[in-house]
């Protein structure tokens, strides 16, 4: 009489590519769910904000001025702050002798 084969389903793989390891998936889970929740919040916030600087304001520049919502104004101002800091973190320090 043969016998059955034993064996076992495969482990499925977590998202980084190696073997499940007891309770990884909802370690990853509660991570992504906490993402998500952040960036909800974050999305709240942005829009209140942003509904609350509607008004107008005086940009001086040297030569014009111009007139701007307040909230634009704060979101190019961070955008161009966000763009130094890649440009400055992108420079690769230089090797120092020991």
């Amino acid at each position: 009489m043969a016998r059955k084969p034993v064996h076992t389903d495969p482990q499925p793989l977590d998202s980084g590519g190696g073997a499940h390891r007891g309770g990884g998936h909802k370690e990853v889970d509660r991570r992504r769910q906490a993402t998500l929740v952040g960036v909800g919040v974050a999305v709240i916030l942005l829009v209140w904000f942003a509904v609350a600087n509607l008004r107008d304001v005086r940009i001086d520049f040297w030569v014009f001025h111009r007139q701007a919502p307040l909230i634009l104004v704060i979101v190019i101002s961070g955008l161009l702050g966000a763009l130094i800091t890649a440009l400055v973190m992108r420079r690769k320090p230089k090797d120092r002798p020991e």
